[in-house]
C-alpha cells in the first residue's frame, strides 16, 4: 500500500464537527475520538487506573507536549540544529544506556500500529499497557501527536500539500522503551513539528544492570530523555527533550522519522 495520499478529501464529521477527530488505540483497535477533550480523557482515565473521567491527569503530559513543540519554533530556522531535534554529538554519550521494560509490567496492548495523518487536521495515537489485576484501565505507554500543518515532505523529500495524508506505522519492541517509526524518510514542519510522549513508569527499577536498585538507578532516572538514530546501526543521540519526573512523562518534538528510544 502507498503511504501517501496525494489530494484527499475530508471526511464529512470533520468538516461538521468543531474539534478537528483525533484517533486513539482501545483494545489493539484504531478508533476515532470525537473531539480533543475525549482523547485527553481516555488517556487521564487510563493514566490513573479508574474510571473518574477528568482531563486534569492528562495536565503535565498536555504541558510537556506543548512545550517540546515550542522549543525550537521560536528560533530564525538559520539557528536551528540540522537534524531538528538532537543536542549532542553520539561521540559524549559512549555509555548511553536505554531503558528496559520492568520484569512486572504487563504487556501492551498491541506492539504495532497504523494509521493516517492528514496534513489539514490534527491526529493522535496512544498505545497503552494491557489492564492489570486491579486496574479499571491499563496504564499508558505512548502518545504520538501530529498537529494540523505538520507533515512537511514524504519518503524521497516528496513535498506534501495541504490535502495530502501519510499512513504512518509505529513498531515498539517488547522488551525496552523503543519505538521505530515509518515511513523512513518523513519530515515535519518546524513550526508545527509532531510530538512524543512516553511514560516511563513500567521502567525495570534496577536502572543500570548491576542487580541492585539504589540511588544510583534515582541518580540515572533524573538523566532520562529521549534519544534518536536514523538507522539500527547508528549510534543514539539525544534529543531536546522535557521531562516530568514527578509523574514519569519524557516528550520531545519530532521534525523527522527515526527510530526513539527513552534513556540516559
Amino acid at each position: 500500500m502507498d503511504s501517501v495520499k496525494r489530494g484527499s478529501r475530508r471526511d464529512r464529521s470533520a468538516v461538521d464537527n468543531e474539534q478537528p477527530p483525533l484517533l486513539e488505540l482501545r483494545g489493539g483497535i484504531l478508533m476515532r475520538a470525537t473531539s480533543y477533550t475525549h482523547g485527553l480523557a481516555a488517556v487521564g482515565r487510563a493514566f490513573k487506573g479508574e474510571m473518574v473521567t477528568t482531563p486534569r491527569f492528562w495536565l503535565p503530559v498536555a504541558i510537556l507536549l506543548a512545550l517540546a513543540g515550542c522549543q525550537d519554533a521560536a528560533a530564525p530556522l538559520n539557528e536551528q540544529p540540522l537534524a531538528g531535534d538532537v543536542t549532542r554529538s553520539p561521540a559524549d554519550y559512549a555509555d548511553q544506556r536505554i531503558l528496559g521494560q520492568s520484569p512486572t509490567a504487563p504487556p501492551l496492548e498491541t506492539y504495532t500500529v497504523s494509521f493516517w495523518a492528514h496534513s489539514d487536521r490534527e491526529s493522535m495515537v496512544s498505545v497503552n499497557y494491557q489492564r492489570a489485576a486491579g486496574e479499571w484501565w491499563g496504564r499508558p505507554f505512548l502518545r504520538f501527536d501530529v498537529p494540523r500543518g505538520a507533515l512537511r515532505a514524504g519518503p524521497g523529500g516528496l513535498r506534501l500539500g495541504g490535502r495530502d495524508s501519510v499512513l504512518i506505522t509505529l513498531t515498539i519492541d517488547p522488551q525496552a522503551f523503543t519505538v521505530e517509526f515509518q515511513p523512513s524518510g518523513l519530515t515535519f514542519s518546524r513550526k508545527h513539528p509532531a510530538s512524543l510522549a512516553i511514560w516511563y513508569g513500567n521502567a525495570n527499577p534496577d536502572a543500570n544492570g548491576d542487580g541492585i536498585v539504589d540511588s544510583a538507578d534515582q541518580a540515572f532516572a533524573a538523566q532520562i530523555a529521549i534519544w534518536g538514530r536514523p538507522v539500527k546501526a547508528a549510534p543514539w543521540m539525544k534529543t531536546s527533550s522535557q521531562t516530568d519526573t514527578g509523574q514519569q512523562w519524557v516528550s520531545a518534538a519530532l521534525f523527522h522519522f527515526s527510530e526513539y528510544a527513552v534513556g540516559w
